[in-house]
């Protein structure tokens, strides 16, 4: 350890063990520390003196404030700031991985999938910065770490807060910030106004190195490399790498121009033109959209002509994406993306089916919230400027598209729609209300005849709506458990997902409509499968899409199965959001991984972890030391514990299919739910232990694990038809857990999202008896009344720790309720906390939790998904993965 290393570790101790040293650049130093508080790595960056001693320690830390309340997935947050010994210093995460420095040094030049879905991530961070007007000023390699695939921006903000708070004093010292072969014009120029375009600049030139391998402008010294910036024009990229689109060459040199007011206005701008940039067939992973903006980009500018040609080259390139599949010559496959903001809409809608194709592959439907601010579906023909509202449809999910194309029908999600079915027509008019006997089409198929098929809907079982019958329930035993995917064309066959109450994924089945039998189709869990263009198409519990050959007249599997694409988004329901077509073409929704974060009773928050994947159902420990939660990946949902003392995360079970922990009243095990043995089953683990699981109870009657006693007694939980006509009910499960499951709250309503309030005398539970979700409360024994906690509606219940506030959602707003339970029970006050935004709900259950202080609630954030993505020519996009050298 050097003397500067000994010197900061004393200045710091008490608060952070300094480690070593892992580098310099030219503004700080950065050192690998330990928080000692949190238990848990972190990087110490220290101002090089002499620009700590220029600006002094008030000025930077003033202005380094703004940017620490920068909250997004693709930027590295700020931990901690401050002064000591002279030092002035700031703290973020210590990211395991690599820079883009790092990987670029060990490639050079990067394949240009990664090379756009790099750029577009840290320009939606930019994005994100540049509304909430913080400029980083900064953006090269070194700034932007790979953690697990996906880009960090590191330094936000910093730069701005040296220059903001050193002001003049950096010019007459001749001091620079910025790195030469990434400053912008300006930048260079040392003007004073520096706005967002200049790190759109920035970005590109980035985004140039990792397309050519060096940077756009280099030079022998600095001095030459801010002349050639100044003066000169980067070289075409097209020319030097011929696989690069024209489209996305014209989207760098955009970015590149020296005028900030010609380059992109924005960096969303930015990251739209590179969702636009024309794939070449080598590289199909690369969105393409075709537009006559695009297409003129790319042509000289100016002149009658030169428009002409430009509506031609359109027309050309359209006619050749919708020219009948009989041409002789091979179409290369597409992957299209379509920018839709406010996608999956808000509220109740975010947790059912988001979208769907006409038969053509020609149009997508899909849900999103409209500019009146409602849910709505919306009409997207693939080839189309922009997105249209289906007249009428607004609060209408899980939409599903007639064989004839003229017709998409959908569940009703607000109030006035609960319970019932919808159908409208594509090209406008009255909607009009589908038979009482469909309540939702979520799991639902059309067959050519005409014929909709349903499961999981009403009475579980298989039903037929419409053809020679006009409701026929077919196979109720045998298909309890089975949820409906597709119809093949001949008819006869079904592709099922067998899944256990409870279950958000699967075994995948072909079911005989004509004899019941079933058998097997994938040997793998599945949340959801699909056939078309010769394929079966499947997405796995990490969100992954994958393609497999398939003879549906052999009823056979034909090939080995190729990757597709990953963040497939999943809702709480487990429900992928994938449509297909039968001619090869699919839609999904993609989704960055989510964030479980913190927040407080502001609504203010911050990570739990800088780890961002799939988390479900966070639960604090007794002594609020510990988080279970669910994670989903390639290997299958298990719950993991996440130490807050030390922030590691650390597997707790190992069933593949272990999910909706709860502690134990003692806080050293956990309890949890899985279906490793058929039936969904309750067992109980102490994490970190070598002892295999303890299994307390299986039942096909069991929903969902629960919440223990306080004694330790029994679990207080759900399940499913306890009762004469019953459907999700409440119920307990005595002799500490083992059962036997006995009913508590029992009737032809759903009761869910059950709570325990501390004492252990009373619950509250979500239940539809009005016809719409509300939160009521009740006595745990005996027969006394039930009291409504929530007025406009009503579900995540949870009961706060003291006992004297019931939390619940209401739309987008999380509420709480004050309640008195003594002498009797009473509501005596609600109110709002704050918005709840992109927190994920799911259903029967509560998706969030709060710390036994009540200070502070864990829940899980999704990364807002603004893109539905189109495949189209499947059987071609196959082919060429595999490298084969013809079709299948």
């Amino acid at each position: 350890m050097n003397s500067a290393t000994e010197r900061l570790s004393t200045a710091l101790a008490g608060r952070y063990r300094v480690d070593r040293e892992l580098g310099a650049g030219g503004m700080a130093t950065v050192y690998l520390a330990q928080d000692l508080r949190h238990q848990r790595h972190v990087a110490v960056k220290v101002l090089r003196a002499e620009l700590a001693a220029m600006i002094g320690a008030e000025r930077f830390l003033s202005e380094i404030r703004t940017t620490a309340n920068l909250q997004h997935p693709h930027i590295l947050p700020l931990f901690d700031s401050g002064e000591a010994d002279g030092f002035l210093f700031y703290v973020m995460p210590f990211v395991e991985g690599e820079s883009l420095r790092d990987r670029l040094n060990r490639e050079k030049q990067l394949p240009i999938g990664d090379a756009v879905r790099i750029s577009r991530e840290v320009a939606s961070a930019l994005d994100y910065a540049h509304r909430h007007h913080v400029i980083h000023r900064d953006i090269k390699p070194e700034n932007i770490l790979m953690h697990d695939g996906q880009a960090l921006v590191a330094d936000f903000g910093i730069a701005l807060a040296v220059t903001s708070a050193g002001g003049s004093r950096l010019t007459e010292t001749g001091m620079s910030l910025g790195t030469p072969h990434y400053m912008s014009p300006e930048q260079a120029t040392g003007e004073r106004e520096i706005t967002g375009r200049s790190d759109v600049y920035a970005l590109g030139a980035v985004l140039y190195e990792m397309l050519l391998g060096e940077p756009p402008f280099t030079g022998p010294t600095a001095q030459a490399i801010v002349a050639r910036v100044i003066t000169e024009e980067p070289r075409r990229i097209i020319s030097q790498r011929r696989s690069v689109s024209p489209a996305l060459e014209d989207a760098v040199i955009t970015a590149l121009e020296k005028l900030p007011a010609d380059r992109f206005s924005s960096a969303a701008d930015f990251a739209k033109a590179l969702v636009d940039s024309v794939a070449v067939a080598g590289h199909p992973g690369v969105p393409r959209t075709l537009s006559p903006t695009a297409a003129a980009r790319l042509l000289p500018r100016g002149g009658l002509l030169g428009w002409v040609i430009a509506g031609v080259a359109t027309l050309a390139a359209l006619w050749l994406a919708v020219r009948p599949h009989s041409e002789a010559a091979i179409q290369p496959p597409s992957h299209l993306a379509i920018l839709a903001p406010g996608l999956g809409g808000s509220g109740n809608s975010s947790l059912h089916r988001q979208v769907a194709l006409t038969p053509d592959g020609a149009t997508v439907i899909f849900v999103a919230v409209a500019s009146n601010g409602q849910n709505h579906l919306m009409r997207q023909p693939l080839y189309a400027s922009e997105a249209t509202t289906i007249p009428e449809a607004a609060g209408i999910a899980n939409p599903l598209v007639s064989p004839d194309g003229r017709w998409v029908i959908g569940t009703g999600t607000t109030r006035a729609q609960a319970g019932s079915a919808y159908r409208f027509p594509l090209d406008g008019g009255p909607g009009s209300r589908l038979p009482r006997q469909i309540r939702s089409t979520a799991y639902a198929a059309w067959s050519n005849d005409g014929s909709l098929w349903i499961s999981a809907d009403l009475d579980r079982g298989l039903s037929r709506i419409g053809g020679p019958d006009s409701v026929t329930r077919r196979f109720p035993e045998r298909t309890s458990d089975l949820v409906l995917q597709q119809i093949l064309p001949d008819e006869r066959t079904a592709i099922m997902v067998r899944r256990p109450p409870g279950a958000s994924t699967g075994l995948s089945m072909l079911f005989d409509l004509e004899t019941g039998d079933n058998t097997v189709l994938l040997n793998a869990a599945v949340v959801e499968v699909r056939y078309t263009g010769g394929h079966l198409v499947y997405v796995l519990p990490d969100g992954t899409l994958h393609a497999v050959p398939f003879d549906p007249g052999r009823r056979r599997i034909i090939g080995p199965s190729v990757s597709l694409a990953s963040g497939i988004s999943i809702t709480g329901l487990g429900i992928a959001q994938l449509a297909v077509a039968p001619n090869g073409t699919l839609a999904y929704i993609h989704e960055e991984p989510r964030t479980l974060v913190f927040m407080d009773r502001s609504g203010s928050a911050h990570p739990a972890t800088a780890d961002r994947r799939n988390f479900h159902a966070p639960r604090f420990s007794q002594d609020g030391r510990r988080l279970s939660t669910d994670l989903t990946s390639a290997d299958g949902r298990d719950v993991w514990i996440l130490s807050l003392d030390q922030g590691t995360l650390s597997r707790a079970t190992f069933d593949r299919d272990g999910h909706d922990a709860t502690w134990t009243p003692d806080g050293r095990s956990i309890t949890y739910s899985s279906t490793r043995a058929g039936p969904l089953g309750i067992y109980r683990t102490r994490p970190g232990s070598a002892t295999p699981a303890e299994s307390l109870l299986t039942s096909s009657k069991l929903a969902y694990t629960g919440i223990w006693l306080r004694d330790g007694s029994a679990l207080v939980t759900m399940g499913n038809e306890l009762g004469p006509g019953s459907r999700i009910d409440i119920a307990i499960v005595r002799n500490g857990g083992r059962g036997p499951i006995s009913p508590l709250v029992a009737s032809q309503f759903n009761e869910q999202y059950v709570a325990v309030s501390p004492d252990g005398r009373w619950i509250a539970f979500v239940s539809d008896q009005s016809g719409q979700q509300q939160v009521y409360a009740r006595p745990l024994e005996g027969e006394g009344d039930q009291i409504q906690v929530s007025l406009s509606g009503g579900n995540d219940a949870l009961w706060g720790p003291d006992g004297r506030e019931i939390f619940y959602r209401a739309a987008t707003q999380l509420m709480v309720a004050s309640v008195r339970t003594r002498p009797q029970f009473e509501v005596t006050s609600r109110r709002q906390l704050f918005e709840i935004g992109d927190i994920i709900s799911t259903t029967t259950h509560t998706n969030y939790d709060i710390s036994p202080d009540g200070r502070t609630f864990a829940m899980v954030r999704r990364s807002p998904s603004t893109r539905v993505m189109v495949i189209q020519n499947l059987p071609e996009l196959v082919r060429r993965l595999r490298g084969a050298t013809a079709s299948p």
